[in-house]
């Protein structure tokens, strides 16, 4: 089980989970923004102006045309008036009471009352002819004192003189109360007033409940419809990125056959082309080095069997040829040259043995650079027939390439104790500090004149350009009877591009 669930976990780390959960967010919450946002207008809606500049316009359009008729006769019909209020009042959403209003009911039914809205009809003379519901505060046929309303005055003034514009008949006071006004008019006089006054319920709890309610049924559907498209939609990316990591794995284990197949035109497409030229390249470049490598090796080994097996063969022939000439009439002579080209030929054969071993690699990146010269001092020692003394101090990690520059040195240094020097004893010394690898090969053997050494000879030229390489040092000590030291010293936090790995 714990497995199952580790493994669902790692799976919703890949890059097509991410991509597909990356879509389903933006979805659900581009939604739930756009619904924000629309009951943000909403209710700065029913917080502006319009709604009673709508109010008064409806007012002005359809209600107060509906009064003229009983003001026809010169004289207003009052109870024709209040009955029609009663009607609009049961019939409009203002009042927020469910069932009908009816003239001679005790507010049956109803939660209209003048703290919610009411409806009033004024004369002329500011007389309320009518109002719905009945206002005990206001009694009809009496002056209406329309300065205890906040706000109604200066509207009913306006509408009394004639004024038509909804915008200047409506208003919402301080304390979230609406007022709207409209003139009566009569044979083009206006003959009353009529007024209406409301306020909006809260809509806090609706609000809320709308986008409770909105979240499941949008929202819900929109993520999983969110998530589906996400999982196709980044099933394609998904796909084409982890070509390119198998071609990549593929190509750090040294197989350039692999290539990425995107022909498309995107991002991903130009990096799987611009990856395939690089496999490429480099693919050439490893041959070039590899041969290039193969030749510089071919021809030391051909330069070292030329200044040693082959001197020592040709010296061998000439022996046994001298032998040849003298073994029928000076025996002892003859035996004398045939032990002597005994001899060239064991020196001939252990020089054969230093150079097959030598073009063995050390595997210093699976031994480290230590243990792998520590078994080559041995061996060496061991077919040379010469004792060396192994010395490491401060062992520590160093880059391959200078592992690999310290060993070639080493191999050369004692291939040149074993081909040149005649010694009976060598040392090797490993050193190691902070920034700096040091290596010291010394022998007792016969030395020679560095200054009078060949360019090129004993392989010392070849010694120098690699510590060159690394940004290192080479020198050699040495004086004919008194044997000779060699030593070099590289950087160990210093990495170059070009260092040879021969």
């Amino acid at each position: 089980m714990m497995k199952l669930v580790k493994r669902g976990l790692s799976s919703l780390r890949r890059l097509q989970w991410k991509l597909t959960l990356s879509y389903t967010l933006v979805t659900v919450a581009a939604l739930l923004i756009l619904e924000l946002i629309l009951i943000g207008v909403f209710l700065v809606f029913l917080n502006s102006g319009a709604v009673p500049s709508m109010a008064a316009q409806s007012f002005r359009d359809d209600v107060a045309p509906r009064l003229e008729p009983y003001f026809a006769d010169g004289s207003p019909d009052v109870d024709g008036l209040r009955e029609e209020l009663y009607f609009l009042a049961g019939e409009s959403g203002i009042r927020g009471g469910e069932g009908n209003f009816r003239v001679g009911e005790e507010n049956a039914n109803v939660s209209f009352t003048p703290d919610e809205g009411y409806l009033f009809v004024l004369d002329t003379e500011r007389s309320l002819l009518a109002s719905a519901p009945d206002l005990d505060e206001y009694p009809v046929g009496e002056t209406f004192e329309a300065e205890e309303i906040p706000g109604a005055a200066p509207l009913i003034e306006a509408a009394l003189d004639g004024e038509e514009s909804a915008g200047e008949l409506s208003v919402r006071t301080d304390e979230g109360r609406y007022i709207s006004v409209a003139p009566i008019e009569s044979g083009g006089e206006v003959v009353g007033v009529l007024a209406g006054t409301f306020r909006m319920p809260n809509l806090t709890v609706p609000v809320l409940a709308i986008l409770g309610v909105s979240a499941v049924a949008l929202l819900v559907p929109a993520g999983i419809i969110g998530a589906i498209f996400g999982l196709i939609t980044a099933r394609g990316p998904a796909r084409r990125l982890q070509n390119l990591a198998d071609a990549s794995e593929a190509w750090s284990k040294g197989d350039f056959s692999v290539s990425v197949k995107d022909d498309s035109k995107d991002e991903i497409g130009a990096l799987s082309r611009d990856l395939n030229h690089m496999a490429s390249e480099l693919e050439n470049l490893i041959e070039t080095r590899q041969e290039l490598a193969a030749l510089e090796t071919r021809n030391r080994f051909a330069r070292d069997l030329h200044d040693s097996v082959k001197q020592q063969i040709f010296a061998t022939s000439l022996q046994v040829a001298a032998a040849k000439a003298l073994l029928a009439r000076d025996a002892e002579a003859a035996e004398s040259h045939l032990s002597q080209a005994e001899e060239l030929v064991h020196g001939a054969q252990k020089e054969l043995n230093v150079l097959i071993h030598e073009m063995r690699p050390a595997a210093l990146e699976d031994r480290g650079l230590a243990p792998a010269l520590g078994d080559y001092v041995k061996s060496w020692s061991e077919r040379g027939g010469v004792p060396v003394g192994f010395h490491i101090r401060g062992e520590r990690a160093a880059s391959l390439e200078v592992e690999q520059a310290v060993f070639r040195v080493a191999q050369e240094a004692l291939a040149n104790v074993a081909r040149h020097s005649g010694a009976s004893r060598a040392e090797v010394e490993l050193f190691y500090d902070v920034n700096s690898v040091t290596l010291r090969v010394s022998d007792d053997g016969r030395g020679f004149d560095v200054e009078n050494t060949p360019k090129g000879g004993f392989g010392l030229e070849s010694m120098a350009e690699r510590a060159e390489r690394l940004g290192g040092s080479f020198e050699v000590e040495s004086e004919p009877g008194e044997g000779t030291r060699v030593a070099l010293i590289l950087p160990t936090n210093k990495a170059t591009s070009n260092g040879d790995e021969r």
